[in-house]
Parts: structure tokens; C-alpha cells; sequence
């Protein structure tokens, strides 16, 4: 707080020039003794090539307007590498499957990672009085944002192919497997995305409530409405300066003009990410729907086979037993066939030959 009440101080006394929406120009400044170097430079201790995590906020030796600061010549930052490419997936074997859900939980891990990684450098932004410095850090996170959405839209994509894949399994036990991996990833990848919203509306507040600060410095009677248009007008910086012309600290809001400027660019890219986000939500949403249809239709299937099975199994009973009744009657007739093949003949045989008492003989 000592630094900022040194900076508006400093401010305050500086009435050398009228108002303008003059940026600081690419001049040699002169402050304690020591020479400054073009402003295209990055601050000391500033290497745009260190990764995310590893790398702090420029730093600093002497403030705004007083001490020695340093300077070093760095390279411009290399473009985010997209996500690597790969072979399709053999998404028809299991073994392929689960490969594909192995590679899409790194892919996750990885967006993860990201919105840390944006989240600090959102802080470091807030922490930055520094035109230079927000400069660099604005495109570092403009940079990981694009690559951010990136990895979303081909998470998305490879999570669809996942759930057509599924819906061509025949095998049950099988399609239940991947049913349960892939709402699984499905659930892990919209957390991400709903951390990722969370911390995009967080700073895109705190943002605003820095905007709000610094307008104020210049005119501390602006109304919340006043305020809310500046921050919320495609032009913003523009309406600023037509509305400071008349404010009676206009020292002051040259110097405040850039730091709008900058926080209201912030601020967009926040809320163009914020939409990006909610599209890519509302889709994910899209595809748990479908994806509870997939498995409706599944357990429904499931439901007919079973029920099938029994009515084949009652058809196969009856049958049986139909069976054995026709081989018993079979049987049964067969032997009451025999049995009267048996008396015929012996009827043939009794009379045919004479027997005593057939045919009326009679013995003398």
C-alpha cells in the first residue's frame, strides 16, 4: 500500500503536461543517475521461456520513479505448441479403449495444470503496477488460453468418438465397462471446466473492482453507473479519456488511461474465455444426455433379451414335454399293435388246423 500511496503521490505532483491518452513514450528516462533502456525490453528478472509454474513476476529494484532498475535483453516467447499428434484409436478392442481413457486422464491432468497455471498469472497481473510487466503477462495468459481451448475442444471431440465407439459394442458386460469409464473421464473433465469458470469469474471481478479503484484516483465522483460503462463499453478507453477531459486531477488520469486500458483488455479476454467455457460446458451437458439415452436403450435391450430368454425357455419346456408324451403314445400303440397281431395269429392257427371242436368237427 506504502508503494501505491508513493506512486499517486508522485502523480499529484506532476503537472508538467495537460491530459491526453498519451501512452509512455519509447524515450530515454532518467531517474536517480541511471539510464533506462527501450521500453520493448522485458523487466529484470523476466524470462518469458520459463515455464508456468517455475516463473515469478518481474522484479523490480527501485519502483516507479526512483532507484536503479534493471534491464536484460530476452527473446521473443515461442508460441504454445498444440497438443501433440497421434495415431486414431483402436476404440473397437478393449485394449484400445482403455488406452484412449489412459490418454484423455493426461490430456485432463494437463488442462488442470493450465488453469493453475492461469490463475497465477492472474495474480501476478493484479500484483503488477508496471506497463511492461502487465504487457508480458497478459500475453503469457492470452498464450496458455489459447492452448487451454486447445486441449478442451480435442478432449471433447476424442470424449464423442469415446460414446460412439461404445454404442457399437454388442457384448453387455463390455458396454457396461465403458459406460462406467467414460461417465467416469466425463465427470473429471467438467469439474475442470466448472474450476476453470470459477476462476475466470473471480479475477474478471477483482479485475473490475481494480478498474474501479484507478477511476477514481482521477475522479472520485464518478457514479457506479459512470463506472459500469466504462468498464463494460467495447470503447472503453476511449470513453475514459472524453470523460476525464473535464476531471480536475487530469495528471493523474494520463498516467490511470493506461492502466484502464490494460485491465479493460484483461477483462474482455476473461469474459470471451467465460463464454467459451459455458459453450463448451453446455456441450458437454449435450452429450451426458445423449450418452443416458445410449444407456436407456441399452438396459432396455438388456430387459427384452432377458425377457425373451424366459419365453424361450417356457417353449422349450412344452416342447420337451410334448415330445414325451408323443413317444410315449408311440410306444402304447406299438403295443397294443403287437398284442393284437399276437391274437389274430393265434386265431389263424387254432382254426386253421383243425383242432378239435373248430368248425363244428366232431370226433367219432
Amino acid at each position: 500500500m506504502s508503494y501505491y500511496r508513493d506512486r499517486t503521490a508522485e502523480l499529484r505532483g506532476d503537472d508538467s503536461e495537460d491530459f491526453g491518452p498519451r501512452r509512455p513514450p519509447a524515450a530515454t528516462f532518467r531517474s536517480g543517475g541511471n539510464n533506462y533502456g527501450a521500453r520493448n525490453q522485458p523487466p529484470a528478472g523476466y524470462n518469458p521461456h520459463e515455464s508456468y509454474e517455475m516463473r515469478s513476476p518481474p522484479s523490480y529494484a527501485g519502483g516507479v520513479g526512483g532507484g536503479g532498475r534493471q534491464q536484460q535483453q530476452s527473446p521473443p516467447m515461442a508460441a504454445a505448441a498444440p497438443p501433440p499428434s497421434r495415431p486414431p484409436p483402436q476404440l473397437d478392442t478393449m485394449d484400445g479403449f482403455f488406452h484412449e481413457v489412459d490418454d484423455i486422464k493426461n490430456e485432463v491432468g494437463a488442462v488442470s495444470d493450465n488453469v493453475d497455471r492461469i490463475e497465477r498469472l492472474h495474480t501476478s497481473a493484479l500484483m503488477s503496477f508496471n506497463e511492461e510487466q502487465s504487457r508480458y503477462i497478459s500475453r503469457d495468459l492470452a498464450t496458455l488460453k489459447r492452448e487451454t481451448q486447445k486441449r478442451n475442444l480435442d478432449i471433447k471431440n476424442r470424449l464423442k468418438e469415446l460414446q460412439v465407439a461404445n454404442a457399437r459394442t454388442g457384448n453387455a458386460s463390455d458396454a457396461q465397462i465403458r459406460q462406467s469409464q467414460t461417465a467416469a473421464l466425463r465427470k473429471r473433465f467438467l469439474e475442470t471446466i466448472q474450476r476453470y469458470q470459477d476462476v475466470e469469474r473471480l479475477y474478471d471481478q477483482k479485475y473490475r473492482q481494480r478498474v474501479e479503484r484507478q477511476i477514481r484516483i482521477v475522479k472520485p465522483n464518478a457514479t457506479q453507473e459512470e463506472v459500469d460503462r466504462f468498464i463494460d463499453s467495447d470503447d472503453s478507453p476511449q470513453v475514459f479519456a472524453q470523460s476525464l477531459m473535464h476531471a480536475t486531477r487530469t495528471n493523474q488520469a494520463r498516467a490511470v488511461l493506461s492502466e484502464v486500458q490494460t485491465r479493460h483488455d484483461d477483462i474482455k479476454h476473461i469474459e470471451k474465455t467465460i463464454l467459451e467455457l459455458h459453450q463448451l460446458f453446455s456441450d458437454m451437458q449435450m452429450m451426458v444426455e445423449q450418452q443416458g439415452e445410449t444407456v436407456t436403450n441399452i438396459e432396455q435391450h438388456a430387459e427384452n433379451t432377458v425377457g425373451d430368454l424366459k419365453q424361450g425357455n417356457s417353449f422349450l419346456t412344452r416342447a420337451i414335454a410334448s415330445a414325451r408324451a408323443t413317444r410315449h403314445k408311440k410306444w402304447c400303440c406299438l403295443v397294443l399293435v403287437i398284442i393284437i397281431c399276437v391274437v389274430i395269429a393265434i386265431l389263424v392257427w387254432w382254426f386253421a388246423f383243425g383242432h378239435p371242436g373248430a368248425g363244428g368237427n366232431t370226433s367219432s
